[in-house]
């Protein structure tokens, strides 16, 4: 994405347009490095990563393309090429929480594996098309949704993204034959309306998008509607009682310690970045600019400060998690202005 193509008229613009002006500036050569490579020209090198940690490789599939894996005595999860969605069997029918499109063909195989039940129930973990605008294809069927969710689809007018045939605010408890599954949302995180879905006997919780197994935040935190809630939401997740953890993007599944390192990570890039703030006056870099030109200034400033905690953030997670080298400058900006426009008191 172009940094000219988001405008920072909103706040989650604004957060979208540092972390692109961050990838324009210091950052340029990763980006303009791997669009070279793409079409062929020779004037940028190819960036060189870091190698995956051996806990962030994908594992193998069968002869279907994908992995199916039972998470409990009637819950399965499904992966495939780094997504993932889950499905409960109950005495009445399926639970199936997402629908991504790129399971199409995957969910419905894996679940024929298992059950021959149908589909009853989807559950919508958010509105994200990359999770649920397969959901169509299951017909008429109830489908479940935080209130949030069901504003933002109706807004998309997406087909494949049929409307919630039941919402609720704050926690909801779906009952299906002789299996339940407690739906709560702890508030805006990675987008309003994202929820936590607890499957108690199964021992099991899937909440997409917030900490991913093994790895590194995406970019701008997958644009999060709030960085600060997607903290509290770490938070919540790990005082569950569970032993695996699904996160919607990765090659595997996750556990209580998973959520306690990507937590760890979140946490001590904002307290370094917190530092480098209040160690970067944005009154240095006033001559280094045209008067007035508030966007270079705060450009300058923000990579600075990002300058600042790059390094250590490296230091102490490249081993640890995959991909820290990749996104992590971005989203020290995206931190860096959150601290500014959230400025929570209270993390």
């Amino acid at each position: 994405m172009d940094s000219n193509d988001v405008q920072p008229t909103s706040r989650r613009g604004l957060l979208k347009w540092g972390s692109a002006a961050a990838a324009a500036g210091v950052g340029a050569v990763l980006i303009s490095g791997t669009a070279s490579a793409a079409t062929g020209s020779a004037t940028k090198p190819v960036p060189k990563f870091a190698p995956l940690p051996a806990g962030a490789k994908p594992l193998p599939v069968g002869p279907a393309g994908y992995r199916l894996e039972r998470v409990g005595r009637d819950m399965y999860a499904v992966t495939a090429g780094g997504t993932q969605a889950a499905f409960v069997v109950s005495s009445k029918g399926v639970i199936l929480v997402d629908a991504p499109p790129a399971l199409a063909d995957a969910l419905p195989a894996a679940i024929k594996e298992v059950t021959s039940k149908r589909v009853t129930h989807l559950v919508y973990s958010h509105h994200h098309a990359d999770h649920i605008a397969n959901a169509a294809a299951f017909g008429d069927i109830a489908r479940i949704a935080h209130a949030e969710t069901a504003r933002l689809i109706k807004a998309e007018q997406d087909p494949q993204r049929p409307m919630p045939t039941e919402t609720f605010t704050d926690h909801h408890t779906l009952a299906v034959g002789n299996q339940r599954l407690e739906l709560s949302y702890p508030g805006v995180n990675h987008e309003a309306g994202n929820i936590i879905i607890h499957a108690p006997r199964q021992r099991t919780a899937m909440m997409v998008d917030v900490v991913l197994p093994g790895w590194a935040p995406f970019r701008a935190w997958g644009s999060a509607d709030s960085v600060p809630g997607v903290i509290r939401a770490h938070d919540v997740l790990a005082d569950l009682d569970i032993d695996t953890y699904i996160g919607g993007h990765a090659h595997r599944l996750g556990t209580p310690r998973d959520i306690k390192e990507s937590r760890e990570f979140i946490r001590d890039l904002w307290n370094h970045t917190a530092d480098a703030i209040a160690r970067t006056p944005v009154s240095d870099y006033l001559d280094l600019v045209e008067a007035g030109n508030n966007w270079a200034l705060f450009r300058l400033w923000l990579e600075s400060v990002a300058d600042k905690v790059e390094p250590i953030t490296h230091r102490k997670w490249l081993t640890r998690l995959a991909a820290v080298d990749v996104f992590t400058r971005e989203n020290i900006i995206t931190i860096a202005l959150s601290q500014i426009e959230d400025a929570p008191h209270n993390l």
